[in-house]
């Protein structure tokens, strides 16, 4: 019988060690990890806290994509509950999602009045400077998720550099209209804006807080739909029937209007939320987590076709 050499007996062994190691490195790729998420604070430009929530995907290799979602007025980065869905969802493919908090919302320890487009758009910076920087994301591949008054920010800070957007009703009208949300009639915006001016605050007890004349100068100085008109990137705009209590039918056509005039392709759900409120939820109880399911899908959808 033929013995076999040490040498050559060290040689199988050695391959086959390097093939059990493979065989282990790719059961381990393929092995599912959950996302986890942290609770996390960025310091602002004005020196304060901005909190924020991460959430990453189980595995994230050499640099994930990264969806940013912007609440709306008087909101949170709960996003009406639809925060943890959607981040999930995007998790699962491989996306990391983040949403903040601005000043006076939310666990913001500012004051209302520290809430202007100029300070939501610092803090949006601040945040995805921070991320890109400390975590595992891919600063090329960031994507904005904006509703109401944060897609009116998003819609303001749309450049080459935003890889995505996804606007879920956008107060997106240029100017003080862009304040219909507080009073459908321009003459008692502009009311507002001279009580403002007055006394360089305006209390609003419906909502509950108090709003600065910088935040009323800023929205009058601001035009959305110019903005949005120069972006080539994927884009998604919804509106729902909801919406008609604080926008306007001319926003959601000037809006749509706009999207159509960048000559690109993009996303419209206008006519598919007639069962919504303005926040995405039923406009009754029994259509609710239908209504949830619905939107955080397509926007889900939207971004992993955009981002990954």
């Amino acid at each position: 019988m033929k013995r076999r050499s040490p040498r050559r007996l060290a040689v199988v062994l050695a391959a086959l060690l390097a093939l059990l190691a493979v065989v282990l490195a790719a059961a381990w790729q393929l092995t599912p990890r959950p996302a986890r998420t942290l609770t996390l604070q960025v310091t602002s430009a004005r020196g304060s806290s901005i909190p924020v929530t991460l959430t990453l995907p189980g595995r994230t290799g050499g640099g994930v994509p990264l969806v940013i979602c912007c609440h709306g007025f008087t909101g949170n980065r709960g996003l009406d509950g639809h925060y943890d869905p959607l981040a999930q969802r995007l998790a699962e493919a491989g996306i990391a999602t983040a949403a903040l908090d601005f000043a006076g919302n939310g666990e913001s320890t500012e004051p209302f009045t520290a809430y202007t487009l100029d300070s939501m758009t610092a803090d949006l910076a601040a945040v995805r400077a921070a991320l890109t920087a400390d975590y595992p994301v891919d600063a090329e591949r960031v994507g904005l998720l904006g509703h109401s008054m944060g897609g009116r920010l998003v819609a303001l800070n749309l450049d080459e550099t935003v890889a995505a957007a996804a606007l879920w009703s956008p107060a997106a009208a240029p100017g003080l209209d862009g304040l219909e949300f507080l009073n459908h009639d321009a003459a008692g915006r502009e009311e507002l804006r001279a009580a403002a001016e007055s006394a360089g605050t305006v209390d609003l007890p419906q909502w509950g807080v108090t709003i600065s004349l910088d935040f009323i100068t800023q929205m009058a100085d601001s035009d959305p739909w110019a903005a949005l008109t120069g972006y080539q990137g994927p884009l998604l705009v919804a509106f729902a029937a909801g919406d008609v209590d604080l926008l306007s039918q001319g926003t959601i056509d000037g809006t749509r209007a706009a999207a159509d005039a960048r000559g690109a392709d993009w996303l419209d759900l206008y006519g598919q939320y007639e069962d919504a409120t303005h926040n995405y939820t039923g406009l009754t109880a029994e259509n609710d987590a239908a209504v949830r399911e619905r939107i955080e899908t397509q926007t889900a959808e939207f971004f992993i076709e955009a981002l990954g």
